[in-house]
């Protein structure tokens, strides 16, 4: 998968996004104004070239197809907050923050030496 777009995952593409050199998770749900609004800003980011390499995937956690991610991370369960935003380097969690906020996003990432 290539950076430059937002993927919606599942249990079966996650990989594309954890697996990656440098990779955010995005968790959402279908109903969340914040969820699309955050998405939206991410979009414009990657247009403008800011965030680099970064391959940015959307779990929609109200979707069928994210049970084995559910059942592999029991701590989503004390996730209060979405969209909530995982980073990792080459399958390597290292960061985790809620936001709806794209610029906290590159802040967080540039933070990690992603971009």
């Amino acid at each position: 998968m290539s950076a430059g777009s937002l993927l919606y995952v599942d249990d079966d593409t996650v990989a594309s996004v954890v697996g990656a050199p440098h990779g955010a998770l995005v968790l959402a749900k279908d109903d969340c104004e914040n969820c699309v609004a955050y998405e939206a800003e991410i979009r414009r980011l990657q247009e403008q070239g800011l965030l680099g390499d970064l391959v940015v995937g959307k779990l929609l956690l109200t979707q069928p197809g994210c049970g084995r991610f559910k059942r592999n991370n029991p701590w989503l369960r004390d996730v209060d907050f979405l969209p909530y935003t995982l980073l990792y380097a080459s399958g390597e969690k290292i960061d985790e923050f809620p936001a709806s906020k794209g610029m906290y996003l590159l802040e967080r990432a540039a933070d990690a030496g992603f971009v």
